[in-house]
Order: structure tokens, then sequence, then C-alpha cells
């Protein structure tokens, strides 16, 4: 896959202080995209593929990334940045104790020495998402962008789908965000998370036997509940085609309409980006 840079005519490096920045890193890569706050209007999508396999090798990559682009110097009214670990787990609000993060966390994941453990809150769902980074990486994002936290890859996923199906308090729907070889997942009814997990998996069936298995244990009834494809899965994909055999409601991703995005955008499928694309002002 080759790297995207679209960059729309109106974007100006000498009004960046008007600009937002959102980052997503993940061992696929790092993307990055701006609004234009005023206007609201997406004006430029970038992404570096990297393919790796281990988070600890992620430094040199992500570093190179930022040190050879000028944006990444400019000033920002804000910025947000994301990043995909594979070990999380969401704790209630109810039920946080500040103090015992790593315990959370280390409850049903294996733990790794050189690792940070970071946490956001996510409002709508009313929990707090604990997750790991390298400690390397984690320290050079924490002085490239001293007042940013980092927030895990699931805040948009999640945020971004309770607020848009906020008036529809009976409509259930599983959001599939997908990487090269991991999926995140998030289902909810009305305003309420009921469930979130990431699986790995090698090929279509794979997927299948996952989200079918799901569907499953949760009494998810397949001819009703809406299943929605985000990240770089492509329209003709078999997957989509196996989803479509088995659940009636599937569908791809659309954009928040809310927004404006760049003309040039539109080379791109709109559910490639969506949950990076959803991250400004989730809360």
């Amino acid at each position: 896959m080759r790297d995207i840079s679209f960059i729309d005519k109106t974007f100006d490096l000498t009004k960046t202080h008007l600009y937002h920045l959102s980052i997503q890193i993940s061992l696929d890569g790092l993307c990055f995209v701006v609004l234009d706050i005023p206007k609201g209007k997406y004006i430029q999508l970038n992404e570096k593929h990297f393919f790796l396999k281990r988070p600890r090798l992620l430094l040199k990559h992500v570093q190179q990334v930022i040190e050879s682009d000028e944006i990444f110097n400019c000033e920002f009214k804000s910025v947000e940045i994301l990043y995909a670990s594979r070990k999380f787990t969401l704790v209630p609000q109810s039920f946080f104790g500040k103090g015992s993060m790593e315990k959370y966390l280390w409850f049903n994941n294996q733990e790794e020495k050189g690792y940070l453990v970071g946490k956001n809150l996510l409002p709508k769902a009313g929990c707090y998402c604990i997750f790991d980074i390298p400690q390397n990486l984690g320290s050079f994002l924490s002085l490239k962008f001293p007042k940013v936290i980092v927030k895990h890859n699931l805040f948009p996923l999640i945020e971004d789908s309770l607020k848009r199906n906020r008036s529809f308090s009976e409509r259930e729907q599983v959001h599939l965000n997908f990487f090269r070889d991991n999926f995140e997942v998030a289902i909810i009814k009305g305003s309420k998370l009921n469930y979130c997990n990431i699986f790995n998996y090698l090929t279509e069936r794979d997927i299948l036997f996952h989200v079918l298995l799901i569907f499953d244990q949760l009494k998810l009834p397949t001819s009703s509940t809406e299943l929605v494809l985000h990240g770089q899965l492509p329209q003709v994909s078999p997957v989509y085609h196996l989803f479509k055999k088995y659940i009636r409601q599937t569908m791809f991703a659309n954009l928040d309409t809310t927004f404006q995005y760049s003309y040039t955008f539109a080379q791109l499928p709109e559910h490639y980006y969506s949950s990076i694309l959803s991250a400004y002002k989730c809360e």
C-alpha cells in the first residue's frame, strides 16, 4: 500500500494557529489530518505506512516522519494524538482509582517491561480506557507535544458512535475498525456502550468467526443489528460480501456531515479514515 498525501489548495502553513491537528499512530503507520477550525473543513490528510510487528519498533519510524515534515514544527490551536495499542481495558468511572491503573491493565493483559501505562476518559461511555505504550515512544511524544495527552485509538470510534446514536434509544450497532491484521469492535445500543474488544486475524474467515460469535453470545439479531465498517477495508473485499451474506444491515461508515472535507479526499472511500476524522470534539 502506497503512502498518501492529500492537501487542499486552501492549506496555509502560516495559519496553523487556526488549525487542529489529529495524529494516529499504529503498527500499520502514522496518519495525520488537519482541520481548519473556523471553516469547519478538513484540509489535509497524510499517511506513512510502517507495517511493523512490534510496538517497540515504532519510535524510529514515528520520529523519522515527525522530524522530516515541517508541519510538526508549526503551532496549532490544538493537537490530538491517538495510539492503537492492542493491550487495553475499560474501567467504569465509578470504580476507577488513580493508583490502580497498572493493576487494572495487567489483570487481563500480559505485562512487559519498557512500557508506560496511560489513560483517557471516554465521557459518553462513562469509563476510562487504560492502555500501554512503549516508554521510548511515550517519552518522545511528551517532549514533542508537551501539552497533549495521548488517547487510545478506540476513543473516536466509541465516542463518535455514541454521539451519533443518542437519538435512537433502541438502535443496536456493531462497529468494526480494521487494521492490517487486527480490528477493533465497539457495540452500542442507544447511548450505551455494551461491548468493546480487539481481535487479531489472519484470514477473512477469522474475521467472520469472531463477529458471528459475538452476535451469537450477545444474542444480537442479524436481521436488524447494524454492522458498520470502518478502516481500510476495500469495498470489493471478500469480508464485506461474507458479512452481507449473514448480517443484513451491513454498511460502510459515513463521515460526519457537520464538517466539510477537501475535494482531494474524494479519491478515497469515506470509511477509510472515518475514525481519525471523527476525533475532533468527541467530548
